[in-house]
């Protein structure tokens, strides 16, 4: 830098007829338009009518920046310049002095704050207004087709909105002010030879402000998509700049925390696209040094056969559990590919289109959505991955097939199915469950046909997509079994998975029919009934206690379990030998309607070398009600008498009932 810079008197005409004046994005936000400066706006206006009216020479303060390649960065001299920009504007408007080539001059200044000041310098200047002097400025600016109501949330567009108003009252009764402008001038300082850093507007510019994390990511970002090119000759409204400050902010507006801002839901979006692609494309940005630790930690785990593709594994499943847990650690190499970009931009546009942020199914996702899938995902303070799965199910569907209420819940609800069955608790399961579902989106606009004739070749949730098939066969090849297929699904015993009812129903639809009258009977409270257990008593060996058990030493017996609840009957014996062995024999015995659980009871005969104590289990109603409410029996090895334990688990004989 020169010793020993020298100052220019300049008007802000011959000033932005030398250089490009651009704001640049670490200074603060255009201030002399705020609420409580009306003090400032009004002594720094009447100096400038002053200087306009009575045709008294103003000379500001100086005005310090920094010029590379043709473009002027202010460092001091941002507040006075725009306002500035703000008379001339105006002036000319009011004086129809806006030619083509004052256009072309005024649109040399712009901001870089934010993408949406900038927009809005530019549309005021080419797109304007009709000016009316009756009529605040500052309506008939938000009143046009050109301004996004977004923009009255920008700080700096807020000032400025309020800064013209306050001009127009001040010159509005002004007619000849244009060829007197030039009456105001100020002492500009080109500093040479360096850049303008963060840290020196922060040090020398005392009103410069740190940006915050999301408004660092943008410009970041924003400056990344330039490097790489990934817009080309994309027009100026379609760029993600453009529409992060308006049509996007417009929808993540109605979703504002409780601090009215929308950082925090921009962040928790866009981190959550970069999740699902990661886990998609399995792609990830190089980074030698990132390489370097992986190998190390992989090493210390004593890995085997550590290859360059298992260290690109691990760095994938290791960014992705960061920007699961800290959203705000989003940084534009998340998205290191023009295609991770193009996603990106296709979710935002898919979510503010149509309305699709409200977007609910008619079916119950349980815990997977609390509100709309959409708000979910960016206002929890960290939405488990399974929610996550379900959202990328809905965001594939939104992006692939075109919208029909009917194939939306249908595929949403073989989602949920698979999701509710599987376990998806961290970032390697979670890109299982991705890969599934991407797969199976290639036909979400018909998930039954496309089910019943393909192959997946994915084998995560491998028992749930093979009863999904299964019942896709069924749908395809007989529409009037959906609707029984559906309910049973839907059922808290059930929750999605319901092989077990097609296993006892041989596929017949009054049977299923019938089960569902079964379950909604006896299996749609948290527990079962004590009838229920002594029923299941009567099947087969009469000892379906045996598929749990234990050694009880303070009873010196073995430890059985007569089911602890509904959730544990589901678990135990949907399939397999219990289901076949106990439970499905008493579902076809109800199947019957004169043989309710009371008349099973009643008419079953107890075999002779069965053990006293079973037989009054079975026979004797109050047994089970009285001294076992816990569920759990204890049988020594002689088998001639068993414990009911009562309310401890773990009880001491004095603790139990004995049984004889």
């Amino acid at each position: 830098m020169s010793n020993n810079p020298t100052s220019e008197k300049l008007t802000f005409l011959e000033l932005i007829s030398k250089h490009k004046i651009e704001i640049p994005i670490i200074q603060r936000d255009y201030a002399q338009g705020r609420d409580g400066k009306e003090e400032l706006r009004k002594n720094f206006l009447g100096a400038l009518y002053n200087a306009v009216v009575e045709g008294k020479p103003l000379e500001l303060d100086f005005v310090y920046g920094s010029v590379k390649d043709g473009v002027l960065q202010p460092l001091d001299g941002q507040q006075r310049l725009t306002t500035l920009f703000l008379l001339h504007w105006f002036v000319a408007v009011k004086e129809n002095k806006l030619n083509d080539e004052l256009k072309n001059l005024l649109t040399k200044f712009t901001y870089e704050t934010r993408i949406s000041s900038r927009d809005f310098c530019n549309n005021l200047i080419n797109k304007g207004i009709v000016y009316n002097n009756e009529q605040a400025i500052s309506e008939l600016i938000i009143d046009s087709s050109w301004f996004f109501l977004s923009w009255k949330r920008d700080p700096t567009i807020k000032s400025m909105l309020t800064m013209l108003d306050a001009i127009q009252q001040t010159f509005k009764d002004q007619t000849e002010a244009w060829e007197k402008l030039n009456n105001i001038s100020f002492h500009y300082i080109e500093l040479q030879n360096f850049g303008l850093s963060d840290d020196l507007y922060i040090k020398m510019n005392a009103r410069g402000k740190p940006l915050t994390d999301f408004e660092n990511f943008k410009a970041k970002f924003e400056q990344y998509i330039k490097q790489n090119n990934w817009e080309g000759d994309t027009k100026p409204t379609e760029t993600f700049a453009h529409k992060i400050d308006t049509v996007w902010t417009d929808l993540f507006w109605k979703y504002k925390g409780d601090n009215n801002l929308i950082a925090n839901e921009f962040e928790k979006f866009i981190a959550g696209i970069a999740i699902s692609f990661y886990a998609e494309n399995q792609d990830i940005f190089k980074n030698t040094d990132e390489d370097t630790l992986t190998r190390k930690i992989l090493e210390e785990k004593k890995e085997k056969n550590i290859t360059d593709e298992a260290v690109k594994k691990e760095r994938i499943e290791r960014r992705m559990t960061i920007l699961f847990n800290n959203p705000n650690k989003i940084v534009p190499d998340d998205f290191p590919t023009k295609e991770s970009f193009e996603y990106l931009e296709k979710c935002f546009d898919v979510y503010s289109q149509n309305n699709y942020a409200e977007l609910k199914t008619d079916i119950n996702l349980w815990q997977y959505q609390k509100d709309t899938l959409f708000k979910d995902i960016i206002h929890n303070g960290k939405s488990e991955w399974q929610n996550r799965v379900v959202f990328y199910a809905q965001t594939q569907y939104l992006l692939k097939s075109d919208f029909d209420k009917n194939s939306f819940n249908e595929w949403m609800r073989v989602v949920r199915n698979i999701v509710e069955n599987s376990t998806v608790d961290s970032a390697a399961t979670y890109i299982s469950a991705v890969n599934l579902i991407q797969e199976l989106s290639n036909g979400c606009c018909n998930i039954y046909e496309y089910l019943s004739k393909n192959v997946i070749q994915s084998k995560f949730a491998n028992e749930q997509v093979k009863e999904e098939v299964r019942k896709a066969k069924l749908i395809v090849n007989d529409n009037e079994i959906k609707t029984i297929i559906f309910n049973l699904e839907d059922t808290d015993f059930c929750k999605g998975t319901i092989n077990w009812c097609l296993e006892c129903a041989e596929d017949n639809i009054d049977k299923l029919e019938k089960i569902k009258d079964i379950i909604d009977l006896h299996l749609s409270q948290d527990d079962i009934s004590n009838l229920f257990r002594r029923a299941l008593l009567t099947i087969n060996d009469n000892n379906f206690y045996n598929y749990w058990g234990t050694w009880s030493y303070n009873t010196n017996s073995q430890k059985r379990c007569l089911i602890e609840n509904r959730n544990d009957l589901k678990n135990s014996f949907t399939k397999g030998i219990w289901l076949g062995g106990y439970l499905k024999p008493l579902i076809i015995q109800l199947f019957d309607n004169e043989n309710n659980l009371q008349n099973i009871l009643n008419r079953y005969v107890c075999p002779d070398n069965m053990p006293n104590w079973k037989k009054r289990l079975i026979k004797e109603d109050s047994l089970l009600d009285n001294y076992c409410q816990n569920h759990y029996i204890g049988i020594p090895k002689t088998e001639g008498f068993c414990y009911l334990f009562g309310t401890y688990k773990r009880p001491t004989i004095d603790d139990c009932f004995k049984l004889e």
